[in-house]
Protein backbone atom coordinates (compact mmCIF):
# COMPACT_ATOMS: atom_id res chain seq x y z
CA UNK A 1 0.00 0.00 0.00
CA UNK A 2 1.43 3.41 -0.99
CA UNK A 3 0.96 6.66 0.92
CA UNK A 4 -1.47 9.09 -0.71
CA UNK A 5 0.13 12.30 0.60
CA UNK A 6 1.29 15.70 -0.64
CA UNK A 7 4.14 17.56 1.04
CA UNK A 8 3.89 21.38 1.06
CA UNK A 9 6.26 22.79 3.71
CA UNK A 10 8.73 20.20 5.11
CA UNK A 11 9.59 22.54 8.03
CA UNK A 12 6.02 22.72 9.35
CA UNK A 13 4.83 20.64 12.30
CA UNK A 14 1.22 20.33 11.06
CA UNK A 15 -0.27 17.41 9.11
CA UNK A 16 -3.87 17.10 7.88
CA UNK A 17 -5.68 13.79 7.30
CA UNK A 18 -8.56 14.36 4.87
CA UNK A 19 -9.98 10.81 5.33
CA UNK A 20 -12.22 10.13 2.27
CA UNK A 21 -12.10 13.72 0.99
CA UNK A 22 -9.69 14.18 -1.90
CA UNK A 23 -6.48 15.75 -0.62
CA UNK A 24 -6.33 17.96 -3.72
CA UNK A 25 -9.59 19.65 -2.68
CA UNK A 26 -8.17 20.56 0.74
CA UNK A 27 -4.78 21.65 -0.62
CA UNK A 28 -6.40 23.95 -3.18
CA UNK A 29 -8.64 25.54 -0.53
CA UNK A 30 -5.66 26.04 1.84
CA UNK A 31 -3.82 27.85 -0.92
CA UNK A 32 -6.79 30.16 -1.56
CA UNK A 33 -7.06 30.86 2.18
CA UNK A 34 -3.36 31.68 2.37
CA UNK A 35 -2.36 29.05 4.96
CA UNK A 36 -1.00 26.24 2.79
CA UNK A 37 2.61 27.21 3.54
CA UNK A 38 2.01 26.48 7.23
CA UNK A 39 1.17 22.81 6.56
CA UNK A 40 3.72 20.07 6.12
CA UNK A 41 1.68 17.14 4.78
CA UNK A 42 -1.89 16.65 3.53
CA UNK A 43 -3.02 13.07 2.95
CA UNK A 44 -6.04 10.79 2.73
CA UNK A 45 -6.95 8.01 5.18
CA UNK A 46 -9.38 5.78 3.32
CA UNK A 47 -9.03 2.61 5.40
CA UNK A 48 -8.47 1.67 9.01
CA UNK A 49 -5.41 -0.29 7.96
CA UNK A 50 -4.01 2.97 6.55
CA UNK A 51 -3.56 4.17 10.15
CA UNK A 52 -0.40 2.05 10.17
CA UNK A 53 1.04 4.13 7.33
CA UNK A 54 0.01 7.40 9.00
CA UNK A 55 1.82 6.46 12.21
CA UNK A 56 4.85 5.30 10.23
CA UNK A 57 4.98 8.72 8.53
CA UNK A 58 4.93 10.53 11.89
CA UNK A 59 7.58 8.24 13.38
CA UNK A 60 9.98 9.06 10.54
CA UNK A 61 9.25 12.81 10.44
CA UNK A 62 10.47 14.50 13.68
CA UNK A 63 9.11 17.87 12.49
CA UNK A 64 5.50 16.70 12.86
CA UNK A 65 3.58 16.81 16.13
CA UNK A 66 0.08 18.04 15.18
CA UNK A 67 -2.48 15.93 13.28
CA UNK A 68 -5.76 17.52 12.20
CA UNK A 69 -8.67 15.35 11.03
CA UNK A 70 -10.68 17.34 8.49
CA UNK A 71 -12.72 15.42 5.91
CA UNK A 72 -15.52 12.94 5.29
CA UNK A 73 -15.18 9.88 7.56
CA UNK A 74 -17.13 7.49 5.32
CA UNK A 75 -15.46 4.22 6.39
CA UNK A 76 -14.85 5.10 10.04
CA UNK A 77 -11.05 5.35 9.78
CA UNK A 78 -11.15 8.73 11.53
CA UNK A 79 -13.21 7.38 14.43
CA UNK A 80 -10.86 4.41 14.78
CA UNK A 81 -7.88 6.78 14.90
CA UNK A 82 -9.51 8.93 17.60
CA UNK A 83 -10.13 5.79 19.69
CA UNK A 84 -6.52 4.72 19.26
CA UNK A 85 -5.29 8.02 20.68
CA UNK A 86 -7.51 7.31 23.70
CA UNK A 87 -5.88 3.91 24.13
CA UNK A 88 -8.74 1.90 22.57
CA UNK A 89 -8.02 -0.50 19.71
CA UNK A 90 -10.94 -1.03 17.32
CA UNK A 91 -11.53 -4.74 16.71
CA UNK A 92 -11.35 -4.09 12.95
CA UNK A 93 -7.99 -2.29 13.23
CA UNK A 94 -5.13 -4.62 12.25
CA UNK A 95 -2.21 -2.81 13.85
CA UNK A 96 1.29 -3.79 12.74
CA UNK A 97 2.70 -2.83 16.15
CA UNK A 98 1.64 -3.28 19.77
CA UNK A 99 0.34 -0.38 21.86
CA UNK A 100 3.59 -0.55 23.83
CA UNK A 101 5.59 -0.02 20.64
CA UNK A 102 3.32 2.88 19.63
CA UNK A 103 3.39 4.67 22.99
CA UNK A 104 6.48 6.71 22.13
CA UNK A 105 4.85 7.93 18.90
CA UNK A 106 1.28 8.56 20.06
CA UNK A 107 2.43 10.53 23.13
CA UNK A 108 4.24 13.06 20.91
CA UNK A 109 1.28 13.84 18.61
CA UNK A 110 -1.58 16.23 19.32
CA UNK A 111 -4.74 15.04 17.57
CA UNK A 112 -7.32 17.71 16.63
CA UNK A 113 -10.65 16.22 15.52
CA UNK A 114 -12.51 18.60 13.15
CA UNK A 115 -14.68 16.05 11.37
CA UNK A 116 -17.90 17.68 12.58
CA UNK A 117 -16.64 21.09 11.46
CA UNK A 118 -15.98 19.67 8.01
CA UNK A 119 -19.61 18.48 7.85
CA UNK A 120 -20.68 22.07 8.57
CA UNK A 121 -18.33 23.43 5.90
CA UNK A 122 -16.47 25.39 8.59
CA UNK A 123 -13.09 25.98 6.94
CA UNK A 124 -12.35 28.78 9.41
CA UNK A 125 -12.00 26.16 12.16
CA UNK A 126 -9.27 24.51 10.09
CA UNK A 127 -7.47 27.81 9.57
CA UNK A 128 -7.66 28.55 13.29
CA UNK A 129 -6.26 25.12 14.23
CA UNK A 130 -3.37 25.55 11.79
CA UNK A 131 -2.50 29.06 12.93
CA UNK A 132 -2.70 28.26 16.67
CA UNK A 133 -0.54 25.12 16.42
CA UNK A 134 2.00 26.12 13.77
CA UNK A 135 5.55 25.76 15.15
CA UNK A 136 8.10 25.65 12.32
CA UNK A 137 11.51 23.98 12.56
CA UNK A 138 10.64 22.18 15.79
CA UNK A 139 12.04 18.70 16.48
CA UNK A 140 10.48 15.84 18.46
CA UNK A 141 12.33 12.71 19.49
CA UNK A 142 10.33 9.53 18.91
CA UNK A 143 11.04 5.90 18.03
CA UNK A 144 11.14 5.00 14.32
CA UNK A 145 8.63 2.35 13.41
CA UNK A 146 9.55 -0.37 10.96
CA UNK A 147 6.84 -0.85 8.32
CA UNK A 148 6.47 -4.62 8.26
CA UNK A 149 3.42 -5.52 6.23
CA UNK A 150 1.06 -7.82 8.11
CA UNK A 151 0.38 -11.13 6.37
CA UNK A 152 -3.25 -12.16 6.02
CA UNK A 153 -3.68 -15.36 8.05
CA UNK A 154 -7.33 -15.66 7.05
CA UNK A 155 -9.35 -14.09 4.27
CA UNK A 156 -11.65 -11.57 6.02
CA UNK A 157 -14.87 -13.22 4.82
CA UNK A 158 -15.85 -16.69 3.65
CA UNK A 159 -15.15 -16.80 -0.10
CA UNK A 160 -17.03 -18.96 -2.58
CA UNK A 161 -16.45 -19.87 -6.20
CA UNK A 162 -13.36 -21.30 -7.89
CA UNK A 163 -12.95 -22.77 -11.38
CA UNK A 164 -9.90 -24.67 -12.60
CA UNK A 165 -9.58 -26.54 -15.89
CA UNK A 166 -6.68 -28.96 -16.33
CA UNK A 167 -5.56 -32.14 -18.06
CA UNK A 168 -3.26 -33.24 -15.23
CA UNK A 169 -4.32 -34.14 -11.66
CA UNK A 170 -1.06 -33.01 -10.05
CA UNK A 171 -1.10 -29.52 -11.58
CA UNK A 172 -4.78 -29.12 -10.72
CA UNK A 173 -3.95 -30.08 -7.13
CA UNK A 174 -1.19 -27.49 -6.87
CA UNK A 175 -3.48 -24.74 -8.22
CA UNK A 176 -6.27 -25.82 -5.89
CA UNK A 177 -4.06 -25.79 -2.80
CA UNK A 178 -2.68 -22.36 -3.72
CA UNK A 179 -6.22 -20.98 -3.94
CA UNK A 180 -7.22 -22.34 -0.52
CA UNK A 181 -4.03 -21.09 1.13
CA UNK A 182 -4.57 -17.62 -0.41
CA UNK A 183 -8.33 -17.12 -0.08
CA UNK A 184 -9.27 -19.64 2.61
CA UNK A 185 -11.28 -18.42 5.59
CA UNK A 186 -9.89 -19.71 8.88
CA UNK A 187 -12.50 -21.34 11.10
CA UNK A 188 -12.85 -24.19 13.58
CA UNK A 189 -13.72 -27.76 12.66
CA UNK A 190 -15.61 -30.52 14.46
CA UNK A 191 -12.24 -32.16 15.11
CA UNK A 192 -10.87 -29.46 17.44
CA UNK A 193 -8.51 -28.14 14.77
CA UNK A 194 -8.56 -25.04 12.60
CA UNK A 195 -9.01 -25.13 8.84
CA UNK A 196 -8.76 -22.80 5.87
CA UNK A 197 -11.97 -23.15 3.86
CA UNK A 198 -13.13 -22.13 0.38
CA UNK A 199 -16.69 -22.91 -0.73
CA UNK A 200 -17.88 -24.07 -4.14
CA UNK A 201 -14.69 -25.18 -5.92
CA UNK A 202 -15.05 -26.79 -9.34
CA UNK A 203 -12.20 -28.57 -11.14
CA UNK A 204 -12.66 -29.91 -14.67
CA UNK A 205 -10.12 -32.56 -15.68
CA UNK A 206 -9.95 -33.21 -19.41
CA UNK A 207 -8.84 -36.83 -19.90
CA UNK A 208 -5.40 -37.08 -21.48
CA UNK A 209 -2.33 -39.31 -21.60
CA UNK A 210 -0.63 -37.07 -19.02
CA UNK A 211 -3.51 -37.01 -16.52
CA UNK A 212 -1.61 -39.07 -13.89
CA UNK A 213 1.88 -37.57 -14.38
CA UNK A 214 3.58 -36.26 -11.23
CA UNK A 215 1.38 -37.96 -8.64
CA UNK A 216 3.99 -40.58 -7.75
CA UNK A 217 6.28 -37.79 -6.48
CA UNK A 218 3.91 -37.35 -3.53
CA UNK A 219 1.83 -40.54 -3.32
CA UNK A 220 2.76 -44.21 -3.53
CA UNK A 221 1.25 -46.38 -6.23
CA UNK A 222 -0.21 -48.58 -3.48
CA UNK A 223 -2.01 -45.60 -1.91
CA UNK A 224 -3.44 -44.51 -5.26
CA UNK A 225 -4.58 -48.01 -6.17
CA UNK A 226 -6.13 -48.48 -2.73
CA UNK A 227 -8.21 -45.36 -3.33
CA UNK A 228 -9.29 -46.60 -6.77
CA UNK A 229 -10.21 -49.98 -5.30
CA UNK A 230 -12.32 -48.33 -2.59
CA UNK A 231 -14.59 -46.92 -5.28
CA UNK A 232 -15.20 -50.37 -6.79
CA UNK A 233 -15.66 -52.60 -3.77
CA UNK A 234 -16.10 -52.61 0.01
CA UNK A 235 -13.85 -53.69 2.87
CA UNK A 236 -14.96 -55.71 5.90
CA UNK A 237 -12.49 -54.02 8.26
CA UNK A 238 -13.87 -50.49 7.93
CA UNK A 239 -17.21 -48.82 8.69
CA UNK A 240 -17.86 -48.21 5.02
CA UNK A 241 -16.14 -47.48 1.71
CA UNK A 242 -17.46 -45.53 -1.23
CA UNK A 243 -17.46 -48.82 -3.13
CA UNK A 244 -19.79 -50.37 -0.53
CA UNK A 245 -22.21 -47.47 -0.84
CA UNK A 246 -21.99 -47.42 -4.65
CA UNK A 247 -22.14 -51.20 -5.13
CA UNK A 248 -24.41 -52.24 -2.25
CA UNK A 249 -26.33 -49.23 -1.00
CA UNK A 250 -28.97 -50.21 1.61
CA UNK A 251 -31.76 -48.67 -0.45
CA UNK A 252 -30.38 -48.47 -4.03
CA UNK A 253 -28.26 -51.62 -4.32
CA UNK A 254 -25.57 -51.72 -7.05
CA UNK A 255 -25.75 -48.18 -8.36
CA UNK A 256 -22.73 -48.47 -10.68
CA UNK A 257 -24.44 -51.32 -12.52
CA UNK A 258 -27.67 -49.31 -12.67
CA UNK A 259 -25.84 -46.25 -14.09
CA UNK A 260 -24.16 -48.33 -16.80
CA UNK A 261 -27.44 -50.00 -17.76
CA UNK A 262 -29.30 -46.69 -17.82
CA UNK A 263 -26.69 -44.99 -20.04
CA UNK A 264 -26.34 -47.97 -22.38
CA UNK A 265 -30.11 -48.18 -22.88
CA UNK A 266 -30.71 -44.41 -23.02
CA UNK A 267 -27.53 -42.41 -23.82
CA UNK A 268 -29.42 -39.11 -23.57
CA UNK A 269 -30.48 -39.69 -19.97
CA UNK A 270 -29.69 -37.22 -17.21
CA UNK A 271 -30.80 -39.71 -14.55
CA UNK A 272 -27.63 -41.83 -14.27
CA UNK A 273 -26.80 -40.93 -10.68
CA UNK A 274 -25.46 -42.68 -7.59
CA UNK A 275 -25.52 -41.47 -4.00
CA UNK A 276 -23.44 -42.61 -1.05
CA UNK A 277 -25.55 -41.00 1.70
CA UNK A 278 -27.46 -43.40 3.92
CA UNK A 279 -30.26 -41.41 5.55
CA UNK A 280 -30.77 -44.05 8.25
CA UNK A 281 -27.35 -43.51 9.82
CA UNK A 282 -25.27 -40.70 8.26
CA UNK A 283 -27.03 -37.77 9.92
CA UNK A 284 -25.79 -39.02 13.31
CA UNK A 285 -22.54 -40.61 12.17
CA UNK A 286 -19.20 -39.19 13.33
CA UNK A 287 -17.71 -39.95 9.91
CA UNK A 288 -20.35 -39.58 7.18
CA UNK A 289 -19.23 -39.86 3.52
CA UNK A 290 -17.45 -36.88 1.99
CA UNK A 291 -18.31 -37.98 -1.56
CA UNK A 292 -22.09 -37.69 -1.74
CA UNK A 293 -23.12 -38.03 -5.38
CA UNK A 294 -21.96 -39.19 -8.83
CA UNK A 295 -23.61 -38.16 -12.09
CA UNK A 296 -22.74 -39.95 -15.34
CA UNK A 297 -23.18 -38.46 -18.80
CA UNK A 298 -22.76 -40.07 -22.22
CA UNK A 299 -22.38 -37.49 -24.98
CA UNK A 300 -21.30 -38.75 -28.38
CA UNK A 301 -18.44 -41.19 -27.84
CA UNK A 302 -17.37 -39.67 -24.49
CA UNK A 303 -18.34 -40.68 -20.98
CA UNK A 304 -18.22 -37.75 -18.56
CA UNK A 305 -18.41 -37.95 -14.79
CA UNK A 306 -19.42 -35.35 -12.20
CA UNK A 307 -18.59 -35.93 -8.52
CA UNK A 308 -20.04 -33.86 -5.65
CA UNK A 309 -18.17 -33.74 -2.33
CA UNK A 310 -19.88 -32.14 0.65
CA UNK A 311 -16.46 -31.92 2.40
CA UNK A 312 -13.06 -32.18 0.73
CA UNK A 313 -9.57 -32.11 2.23
CA UNK A 314 -7.70 -30.23 -0.50
CA UNK A 315 -4.20 -31.22 0.56
CA UNK A 316 -4.41 -34.82 1.74
CA UNK A 317 -7.47 -36.25 -0.01
CA UNK A 318 -8.26 -34.33 -3.21
CA UNK A 319 -5.50 -35.77 -5.47
CA UNK A 320 -6.06 -39.41 -4.49
CA UNK A 321 -9.84 -38.93 -4.77
CA UNK A 322 -9.35 -37.47 -8.25
CA UNK A 323 -7.13 -40.41 -9.21
CA UNK A 324 -9.76 -42.91 -8.07
CA UNK A 325 -12.52 -41.06 -9.92
CA UNK A 326 -10.53 -40.98 -13.18
CA UNK A 327 -9.99 -44.72 -12.83
CA UNK A 328 -13.74 -45.09 -12.24
CA UNK A 329 -14.39 -43.00 -15.37
CA UNK A 330 -12.13 -45.34 -17.35
CA UNK A 331 -14.11 -48.32 -15.99
CA UNK A 332 -17.41 -46.75 -17.03
CA UNK A 333 -16.06 -46.09 -20.54
CA UNK A 334 -14.89 -49.72 -20.92
CA UNK A 335 -18.17 -51.15 -19.65
CA UNK A 336 -20.25 -48.86 -21.84
CA UNK A 337 -18.13 -49.85 -24.85
CA UNK A 338 -18.93 -53.49 -24.09
CA UNK A 339 -22.64 -52.81 -23.52
CA UNK A 340 -23.19 -50.59 -26.55
CA UNK A 341 -20.86 -52.27 -29.03
CA UNK A 342 -19.13 -48.97 -29.88
CA UNK A 343 -15.94 -47.42 -28.62
CA UNK A 344 -16.62 -45.09 -25.67
CA UNK A 345 -13.75 -42.96 -24.40
CA UNK A 346 -13.24 -41.18 -21.06
CA UNK A 347 -14.16 -37.49 -21.39
CA UNK A 348 -14.17 -34.97 -18.57
CA UNK A 349 -14.20 -35.44 -14.83
CA UNK A 350 -15.76 -32.54 -12.92
CA UNK A 351 -15.01 -32.55 -9.21
CA UNK A 352 -17.22 -30.17 -7.25
CA UNK A 353 -16.13 -29.55 -3.66
CA UNK A 354 -18.75 -27.77 -1.56
CA UNK A 355 -16.37 -27.24 1.37
CA UNK A 356 -12.79 -27.33 0.14
CA UNK A 357 -10.40 -27.01 3.04
CA UNK A 358 -6.89 -27.57 4.39
CA UNK A 359 -6.36 -28.54 8.02
CA UNK A 360 -3.94 -26.54 10.14
CA UNK A 361 -1.52 -29.46 10.54
CA UNK A 362 -1.04 -29.42 6.72
CA UNK A 363 -0.58 -25.65 6.25
CA UNK A 364 3.24 -25.78 6.26
CA UNK A 365 3.35 -28.70 3.79
CA UNK A 366 0.71 -27.04 1.59
CA UNK A 367 2.76 -23.83 1.47
CA UNK A 368 5.85 -25.82 0.51
CA UNK A 369 3.94 -27.59 -2.28
CA UNK A 370 2.87 -24.24 -3.70
CA UNK A 371 6.36 -22.75 -3.36
CA UNK A 372 7.97 -25.68 -5.17
CA UNK A 373 5.46 -26.30 -7.96
CA UNK A 374 2.97 -23.46 -8.53
CA UNK A 375 4.95 -21.37 -11.03
CA UNK A 376 5.72 -24.42 -13.17
CA UNK A 377 2.12 -25.62 -12.98
CA UNK A 378 0.88 -22.21 -14.12
CA UNK A 379 3.36 -22.08 -17.01
CA UNK A 380 1.98 -25.18 -18.75
CA UNK A 381 -0.51 -24.38 -21.51
CA UNK A 382 -3.92 -25.95 -21.00
CA UNK A 383 -6.34 -25.78 -23.91
CA UNK A 384 -9.77 -24.42 -23.05
CA UNK A 385 -12.44 -27.01 -23.89
CA UNK A 386 -14.66 -24.12 -24.98
CA UNK A 387 -12.72 -23.78 -28.22
CA UNK A 388 -10.32 -21.29 -29.78
CA UNK A 389 -10.63 -17.70 -30.95
CA UNK A 390 -9.30 -16.47 -34.27
CA UNK A 391 -8.77 -12.71 -34.39
CA UNK A 392 -8.22 -10.56 -37.47
CA UNK A 393 -8.76 -7.07 -38.84
CA UNK A 394 -11.01 -6.85 -41.91
CA UNK A 395 -12.63 -3.91 -43.66
CA UNK A 396 -11.90 -1.47 -40.86
CA UNK A 397 -13.26 -3.77 -38.12
CA UNK A 398 -11.94 -6.21 -35.52
CA UNK A 399 -13.33 -9.68 -36.26
CA UNK A 400 -13.33 -12.49 -33.68
CA UNK A 401 -14.36 -16.02 -34.56
CA UNK A 402 -15.02 -18.75 -31.98
CA UNK A 403 -14.15 -22.14 -33.43
CA UNK A 404 -14.41 -25.67 -32.05
CA UNK A 405 -11.34 -27.85 -31.56
CA UNK A 406 -12.12 -29.30 -34.99
CA UNK A 407 -12.07 -25.82 -36.54
CA UNK A 408 -15.82 -25.43 -37.10
CA UNK A 409 -17.22 -21.89 -36.79
CA UNK A 410 -19.40 -21.49 -33.67
CA UNK A 411 -19.75 -17.72 -33.40
CA UNK A 412 -18.55 -14.58 -35.17
CA UNK A 413 -18.55 -11.06 -33.73
CA UNK A 414 -17.07 -7.80 -34.98
CA UNK A 415 -16.74 -4.17 -34.01
CA UNK A 416 -14.66 -1.04 -34.47
CA UNK A 417 -13.20 -1.09 -30.95
CA UNK A 418 -11.94 -3.68 -28.50
CA UNK A 419 -14.59 -2.67 -25.99
CA UNK A 420 -17.39 -3.16 -28.53
CA UNK A 421 -16.11 -6.62 -29.49
CA UNK A 422 -15.49 -7.88 -25.94
CA UNK A 423 -18.99 -6.84 -24.85
CA UNK A 424 -20.30 -9.46 -27.28
CA UNK A 425 -18.24 -12.33 -25.82
CA UNK A 426 -19.01 -14.13 -22.56
CA UNK A 427 -15.56 -13.87 -20.98
CA UNK A 428 -16.86 -15.26 -17.68
CA UNK A 429 -17.43 -18.65 -19.31
CA UNK A 430 -13.79 -19.03 -20.37
CA UNK A 431 -10.74 -20.16 -18.46
CA UNK A 432 -9.26 -17.03 -16.83
CA UNK A 433 -6.02 -17.42 -18.82
CA UNK A 434 -8.01 -17.73 -22.06
CA UNK A 435 -10.10 -14.66 -21.28
CA UNK A 436 -6.97 -12.63 -20.45
CA UNK A 437 -5.29 -13.72 -23.69
CA UNK A 438 -8.37 -12.89 -25.76
CA UNK A 439 -8.71 -9.42 -24.24
CA UNK A 440 -5.02 -8.68 -24.77
CA UNK A 441 -5.14 -9.76 -28.42
CA UNK A 442 -8.33 -7.83 -29.19
CA UNK A 443 -6.72 -4.65 -27.80
CA UNK A 444 -3.62 -5.33 -29.91
CA UNK A 445 -5.89 -5.62 -32.95
CA UNK A 446 -7.49 -2.27 -32.00
CA UNK A 447 -4.06 -0.57 -31.86
CA UNK A 448 -3.15 -2.02 -35.26
CA UNK A 449 -6.44 -0.71 -36.66
CA UNK A 450 -5.86 2.78 -35.19
CA UNK A 451 -2.28 2.96 -36.45
CA UNK A 452 -3.11 1.50 -39.87
CA UNK A 453 -0.66 -1.37 -39.34
CA UNK A 454 -1.10 -5.08 -40.11
CA UNK A 455 -2.26 -7.27 -37.25
CA UNK A 456 -0.96 -10.80 -36.68
CA UNK A 457 -2.45 -12.83 -33.84
CA UNK A 458 0.12 -14.07 -31.33
CA UNK A 459 0.14 -17.63 -30.06
CA UNK A 460 -0.76 -18.26 -26.42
Amino acid sequence: MSKDIETINPNSNVAIATLWTKKEVVVERLKKLGVADRVNIVGTLYTKYGINYLLHTFSHNPRLNVLILFGADIMGSGETLVKLFKGEVDKELNLIWSLEELAGVLSTIRLIDLREEFKKGNWQSLIKAIMENYTPNAYWERPKLSLREAQVASWPVQTAGLYIQEKNIFRAWVKLVEAVMTWGFVKDTEYNEKQKQLLGASVVLNYSEQIYDGLLNYFSREELERQAKSLFEGEDSVAYTYGERLRAHPQAGDQIKRMIGKLAHSPSTRRAIAITWDFSRDFTSRDPPCLVLLHGDLSGDRFNLVAFFRSHDAYSAWPINAYGLVRLMEYFADELSRETGRKILPGTLTVYSSSLHIYEHDWARASMLVENHFEKARSVFVEDNKGNFLIKVENGEIVVELRTQEGLLAKRVSGKSAQEVLRKINLNALMPEHAAYLAREVYRAEQSLKNNKPYVQEET
